[in-house]
Order: structure tokens, then sequence, then C-alpha cells
């Protein structure tokens, strides 16, 4: 029998194998024909590593129909299904879900980059799978855009458990699971796997998908493989820089050092992004052996050396000052025009609420946020590159959709190293009226601050709400070098 596509294999006495859709480091997927239960299915034919011994082969397949097994078990809404595992000779087939949807990598290769919100909602449903599989005791190992199918109303599928193995094992003996450019830096130095791994995976795919390129994009496979275990990635413009933040942190060097599946939960659905702690220049020296033996195990021998690196400059703000404390009581009531009390709502962030009856009728926002060296970078140079990333965002935002009508990028002089305004007016659902927001945005040294002025039943943002905005962030950034 010949699994070509020829219509001439029958599986197990039940699935013709019909047309192959597509193939991968981990096996080939074909389309085919269940013809007990007449539905279409995906069937995947495992790959079988060269050079085995009888022995040896029958241990990766008694492996891999173990591990498939396993993961037939998950269920989730953002997982294909597995339904049945077959062995022929010595050759694993998994029988999958036919899912409608288009693999990632084909979704940006053809259409390019992703918008950030999309991206984020593909990230809170691929985190679920990933969720619901940790829960269980599996690592994916195999989190990459080719393996996350995208339908056409947007919804996200996380595919491919083939080679998925138990939390805390050290992958597949046999080196074929998983994708250089995709695997965490442990894995790569043959570490235990973990729910970090996955993560760390879930955030290069993201990245891959708003940026258009994968964040360690190199010529040769050796050379992926080295900057994943020594350098950081260049800060994703595209994603702006709540997104971007999360991104950089879940790809983090150190797997203690990246964000629990709960924190990237809360950022993707629109919290604030987790801190990045940047391994220091005693691991990168330890990782230049692991680095050099990655590349002996994706086969290349050849090495062009790493430089040594020197400390970043951190920048003038070891951490964000209190912005409560940047505008006294005195300031806060000049600004309003009547006094209003600092209310500290969360870290790095500051509000004072003029109120009309019940209901708050305007609002000053502060946040401060101390950015530190990273991804090649010094804390001056991560500032600046959040702040252009924000800028670029914003400036492509600009125009009407559905209620919400975003207004230009204007700069804002004398504020910080450089600043800029923006209004944005969202609608009730009846009426004129509407939220309308103010804000300037600014940098100075390492430090990103941020003003806003809200109005909660407005006609639009005047101009004494974006000059306000303006006055604002002026005296905060008074403060800051006062």
């Amino acid at each position: 029998m010949r699994a070509d596509g020829s219509g001439s294999y029958l599986l197990a006495g039940r699935y013709r194998l019909l047309e192959r859709l597509g193939e991968g480091g981990a096996g080939t997927v074909w389309r085919a024909l269940d013809e007990t239960l007449h539905r279409s299915v995906a069937v995947k034919q495992v790959r079988v590593p060269g050079g085995l011994s009888p022995q040896e082969r029958a241990e990766f397949a008694h492996h891999a129909i173990h591990e498939a097994r396993a993961a037939g078990r998950l269920r989730d809404p953002a997982i294909v299904l597995i339904h049945d595992v077959v062995l022929d000779g010595d050759q694993p087939w998994i029988i999958m879900d036919l899912s409608t949807g288009r693999s990632l990598d084909k979704v940006v290769k053809e259409h390019g980059p992703l918008p950030p919100g999309l991206v984020a909602a593909i990230g809170l449903r691929v985190l679920s799978a990933l969720e619901t599989a940790h829960a269980a005791g599996i690592v994916h190992q195999d989190v990459k855009p080719a393996n996350i199918l995208l339908d056409a109303d947007g919804t996200a599928m996380l595919t491919d458990f083939g080679i998925a193995a138990p939390v805390g094992g050290r992958g597949d003996r046999y080196g074929s699971a998983g994708s250089p450019g995709y695997m965490a830096p442990e894995r790569l130095n043959g570490e235990a796997s973990g729910p970090a791994s996955d993560l760390w995976s879930l955030g290069a795919s993201l990245y891959t998908v708003v940026e258009g390129r994968p964040p360690f994009e190199r010529a040769m496979p050796a050379a992926v493989a080295a900057a994943v275990l020594l350098h950081e990635p260049p800060f994703p413009t595209r994603a702006g820089r709540d997104l971007g933040g999360l991104l950089m942190a879940m790809l983090a060097k150190e797997p203690a050092a990246r964000p629990t599946a709960a924190q990237v939960r809360a950022a993707l659905s629109g919290g604030p992004p987790p801190r990045v702690q940047v391994s220091g220049p005693r691991r990168r020296r330890w990782l230049l052996p692991a680095a050099l033996a990655a590349v002996l195990v994706l086969g290349i021998g050849v090495w062009y050396g790493v430089a040594v690196l020197t400390a970043p400059d951190a920048g003038r703000y070891a951490a964000a000052p209190d912005p409560c404390a940047l505008l006294p009581a005195s300031k806060a009531a000049e600004l309003l025009a009547t006094s209003a009390k600092a209310e500290r709502t969360r870290e790095g962030e500051c509000r004072w609420r003029v109120w009309r009856g019940s209901r708050p009728a305007r609002e000053l926002t502060v946040r401060t946020r101390a950015e530190q060296p990273r991804g090649g970078l010094d804390g001056p140079g991560a500032a600046r590159a959040l702040f252009d990333a924000d800028r670029a965002n914003s400036t492509a935002s600009k125009g009407t959709t559905f209620r919400l009508t975003t207004g230009e990028v204007a700069d804002v002089p004398g504020v910080g190293e450089a600043a800029f305004g923006q209004s944005t007016f969202k609608k009730h659902l009846t009426g004129s009226n509407g939220q309308g927001t103010a804000r300037v945005l600014f940098r100075d040294s390492n430090l990103i601050g941020e003003v806003l002025v809200y109005e909660q039943d407005a006609r639009g943002v005047g101009a004494d709400d974006k000059d306000l905005a303006a006055r604002a962030a002026k005296a905060v950034a008074g403060a800051l070098r006062g």
C-alpha cells in the first residue's frame, strides 16, 4: 500500500487517504474519508526518524501512540480533537477533526501581519488550549503559526498534539519534535519541558503573526538556535506598547522570568503587560556552550562567534515614580478648576475625578512606567522603542470605525524629551453624545509617561480637554525633572 494520495491507500481498513494537506518536521497531514462513519477527517502520518534500529523504531512508535492517546483525552473548544490512533506496522497515524481553518503561517504569508486586537484574541484561544493541556500534565512542544488554524470568523484552534509530552519531560529523544525558531531556550539546552516552554512558543508565534516575521529570524537554522539562546528579539513595533511588552516578557530566556498563564491571560484581555526580566551577562556566558551544542544538534558545523555584552545604561529612573505624588492637590485643583482627591487605581496609575451629582463628569489620569534594558537596547533606548511603536500605532489608527473616531497624532512641545497627543471619541449607543478622551504620551530618559483626560458624556473632544491634557503632562514632566 502507498500513502501517495492516489486514493489507493486504505488505512486500518477504514480511512482512505485522498489528498496531502501539508508536511512539516513532525509528519505529513492528509485529508481522508472515514468510510465507517462517512465523514471527512484529517490523518497525520507521524514522521519516523531515519537511521533507527528495529527496536528503536518500535520504541518510537510506542511513545508516539501513547502520547497521542493522552492528547486525545483533552477537551477544549480551541483544541482540534484526536479521534483515533492507528499503528500500521511500525508507522504511527493520528486521526483528527478536519478543520476548515487556514494555518496562521499561510495567512500571514498571503495577507501580511494581523492587527494587534485580532492577535490578542488568537492568543487567548490558544492559551485556553494550552491551559487545558497543562492541567492534564501535557505540554504541546510544537506551538507555532503552522499549528494554529484560523477560521473565516477569526476563531483560532490549536492542532498537532502528536508530539506532546508529559510536563517535566525532556522532549523527543529522537530529535524530531519542534521547530528551532519556536523552541524555548531550555528545550534547545536539552532541559525539561514545562508549561513555561509552551508559553514561550506561544509568545514567539504571536510575535510572528503581529510583526509579519519571526522574532529570531536568521538565514540558517544554526543562527536561529544561537539567537534564541543568546540574543533578545527586536521590540515588536506593530504590536503596540502593551502587547509588545507582553511578547517580550513571554520570550524571556529563563522560564522563571516569564509571565504565568494567568498573567498572560490578564494582559491579553486588556491589562498591563508583565515586567520583563532580562537575563544578565553571567547567564549569557553560561549559555554559550549550550548554543554551540544546539548548532551541532541541528547538524550545522559552522559558528560565527559571539561578542561579549557590556552592561547597558539603565537610564535616569531606577523605578517609576509615584504618579499621585507628581501632581500635588494644589496643582490638580488648578488644572481641574476644582478640588479633587487623588486615587491610586493600580500600580503606576493615579486618577483625579470631578463629580456631577453621583456620576464622574471628568477624569484626569496619570501613568508612569520605567523601562529597563532589553532586546539589545539600554533603558532609554527601550523607552524610545516603545514610544516610537506607540506613536506609529496611534498614527495608523486615525479614522472612524463604527462608533469610535480617532483623531490625528500631533506633537506636544515642551514635555519631556518627546511627546505627542491624540484624541478619541466613542458615541453612545443612542444620541449624539459619547465618551471623549484626550491623551498625551511622553518619554524622558527611560521613563514613559501618559496623561488622559476623560469626559463621560460629551459631544466630542474639545480644545479645552486637549489643552488640559497637555498642561497636565507638562506639569508631570516638570515634577519629574524637579
